[in-house]
């Protein structure tokens, strides 16, 4: 097993990697861990960035997956997300903390094509839980709220869980997002999933330091596959529930370390959820 140092931010796949300022934008909010590691690690280097790649994935139509969302910022994809209502988007609070000036983020929806197609939406208010700690990646979840409403062909909302509600370890769970094979070359423009199993927060602390893992995070792990292969921000879904937000992991992408989500049916996520989005 690789040491947690060998660890690095999060690599989950997002951006346009054809200019340098497109693969800042993809490092800047693709690359996450906890920050009291990172702040104690000296493996967050570029050569550690540009190990990413994809494992374990298939090309999707959007068809398929009528929730998923691209969050751009400055017209450049940078996070995952998913349309929960008519005018609210969820993503990671990594994704949008600090908040950011609202005329520099887009969602494009409807498209399984990171750069073309479908419909482009202006996003007029960020809201990001008020327990997030960029420090422990605790509550990683954020509103968007669009300009106008998700509707046209191949958009449509997922179904978020009841609080506190599960499915058994073991129960497969899809990630979707447009996945990296390497950086800063070739970055699929189709949509990509992958399939991965649930584990238990318990068996999550046997792989993390246990303090890591806190209540509000839901685990996978699959070998030979992994969440390197979603972006930050957007959907794990379980038997048509959105479950999880994709937050953290390793750069592994292997399956031997488990990726992390934010977990949907956490009380006090839940609730954050339903205060602002009504649902």
């Amino acid at each position: 097993m690789a040491s947690y140092t060998q660890v690095v931010y999060f690599l989950l796949f997002s951006a346009t990697l054809a200019s340098c300022t497109n693969l800042d934008t993809w490092i800047k909010y693709n690359n996450r861990l906890p920050r009291f590691f990172v702040q104690n690690s000296s493996q967050t280097s570029s050569s550690n960035v540009k190990s990413a790649k994809i494992v374990g994935g298939t090309d999707a139509r959007i068809e398929e997956f009528p929730y998923q969302l691209s969050l751009r910022r400055s017209n450049v994809h940078a996070c995952g997300a998913s349309i929960i209502t008519l005018r609210w988007a969820l993503s990671a609070a990594h994704c949008t903390y600090p908040k950011p000036d609202l005329n520099t983020l887009t969602l494009r929806a409807g498209s399984h094509n990171r750069l073309f197609g479908g419909t482009i939406y202006n996003v007029v208010q960020i809201v990001i839980h008020p327990r997030y700690s960029d420090y422990t990646m605790e509550y990683d979840v954020s509103l968007v709220l669009a300009g106008a409403d998700f509707v046209g062909q191949s958009i449509a909302p997922v179904v978020l869980p009841p609080a506190t509600s599960g499915f058994a370890p073991g129960t497969m769970a899809n990630a979707t997002g447009w996945g990296l094979q390497s950086v800063p070359n070739s970055l699929p423009i189709q949509l990509q999933w992958v399939s991965l199993s649930l584990i238990s927060t318990e068996e999550c602390r046997t792989h993390w330091p246990s303090d890591w893992i806190t209540e509000d995070m839901l685990c996978t792990s699959q070998s030979g596959r992994d969440t390197c292969n979603g972006d930050s921000g957007g959907p794990l879904v379980v038997n048509g529930y959105q479950m999880g937000v994709s937050s953290w992991g390793s750069s592994d992408c292997s399956g031997n370390f488990p990726a992390i989500y934010a977990s949907t049916a956490h009380p006090n996520i839940r609730s954050f959820i339903q205060e602002y989005s009504g649902i």
